[in-house]
């Protein structure tokens, strides 16, 4: 069978710290911050975090984990915003590629004290949300969780793209969730030493790139796309929003939560993305970093960025935007996924929040402050996980596809 040509990214969905819907994103391409003092628990353990206050579970998932029950209303969101509901696709030709990194943690946890019945097991699995949607809209193509730490929503992007451009489905849901506000979940990350110190004020604690940099907040929230083949979104008088040009995928082992200091598998792997999308380094005019505001990794990330980019690296915007919605762990490539969509479409680029003293280290334009207008005709999100996991999506405006 003859590989598809183009992928389009024909729906979206969100839930954010900043709000919930796709409206939830217009905070952070406002600035805004949603990260604030946690209570109980959660606030002993890390201080702050980024929780979707908001968010209000679809009264069918009402029994489910946190996280499943986010990516369900995100997967509901984008169902409809790529019409699919008006104008449906067999069954056996839509896959679900949905990623829970930590699996249910709040369904594990009634199940370890055994206060959440026999089915509780199944409710925490990473696949339990994949397993949710399907059954939701009645799908019958293949159902995948991949999980690769905080790369989770960028493996899960490669692996969706990979069954539409085989053939294998004409579309997939894909994404991630995340809701792990959990004493055993911040507890772990606190004693990693990554979380950013709950003192002043938490709405500026998280400031990727800066000099003053510290570490993250956690959020929650989940993000999901339809990836669907270019053919089949004309023959649904659907228009892409956006094309997925091409991905790569990695990793370079060196210990837990170790970064390679110089970048240059990253750099080969953001190579390796750009050569399989056919775009050259000055065809690139945004990178969504992942940005984590701790200390290595957004050194690490902006060399691996010049190295692959080379003189091109001058003209590119480069962005994190997790001082405003936080950490969102496995579903947070998913979530900035959209938000690179969402800049695509708007010729806007997301502003790094808190980045009032950039770090001369970074050598970059990393839009401190306020959002930026300028066209984007490609764009690069990177994605990383400790453990080593890398990924890296080429994302472009639909005319910008060859």
């Amino acid at each position: 069978m003859a590989e598809v040509p183009c992928i389009g990214v024909t729906g979206m969905g969100l839930v954010l710290p900043t709000g919930v819907g796709l409206a939830g994103a217009d905070a952070v391409f406002a600035g805004a911050s949603a990260v604030r003092y946690l209570n109980g628990d959660a606030a002993f353990l890390s201080g702050t975090g980024a929780p979707a206050a908001g968010f209000v579970p679809l009264a069918d998932t009402a029994s489910e984990d946190r996280a499943a029950q986010m990516a369900v209303a995100a997967a509901d969101e984008a169902w409809r915003h790529a019409a699919l509901d008006r104008s449906p696709l067999p069954p056996d030709r839509v896959a679900v590629v949905i990623s829970l990194s930590k699996g249910g943690v709040f369904a594990m946890c009634r199940w370890a004290d055994r206060s959440g019945g026999a089915d509780a097991m199944v409710r925490s699995a990473p696949s339990a949300a994949g397993r949710l949607v399907a059954a939701r809209f009645g799908l019958e193509g293949p159902v995948l969780a991949p999980v690769t730490a905080c790369a989770s929503g960028a493996t899960a992007l490669a692996w969706a793209a990979a069954l539409v451009r085989r053939g294998t489905a004409d579309a997939a849901l894909v994404g991630a969730a995340e809701a792990s506000l959990h004493p055993l979940v911040l507890g772990c990350y606190r004693r990693m030493g990554v979380l950013a110190p709950a003192d002043g004020d938490p709405g500026t604690s998280v400031r990727p790139f800066s000099a003053t940099r510290r570490g993250f907040a956690i959020g929650e929230g989940a993000g999901v796309l339809v990836l669907e083949s270019c053919a089949s979104a004309a023959r649904r008088g659907v228009r892409p929003l956006a094309v997925l040009r091409g991905w790569a995928t990695g990793s370079h082992a060196a210990g837990l939560t170790d970064v390679e200091a110089g970048g240059a598998t990253l750099a080969c792997l953001i190579r390796e993305a750009l050569r399989r999308s056919g775009v050259p380094p000055e065809g690139v005019d945004l990178v969504h970093a992942h940005g984590t505001a701790t200390r290595a990794n957004d050194v690490t990330e902006a060399r691996a960025i010049r190295a692959a980019l080379g003189r091109a690296a001058d003209g590119v915007s480069v962005c994190s935007t997790k001082g405003s919605h936080g950490h969102l762990l496995g579903a947070a490539a998913a979530v900035e996924a959209v938000l690179t969509v969402l800049a695509i479409q708007r010729s806007l680029v997301p502003p790094t929040v808190n980045l009032t003293d950039p770090d001369p280290g970074i050598g970059l334009d990393c839009t401190p402050l306020r959002a930026r207008a300028r066209p984007i005709g490609c764009a690069l999100k990177i994605a990383s996980g400790f453990g080593g996991q890398m990924a890296a999506i080429v994302l472009a405006r639909p005319d910008v596809e060859d």
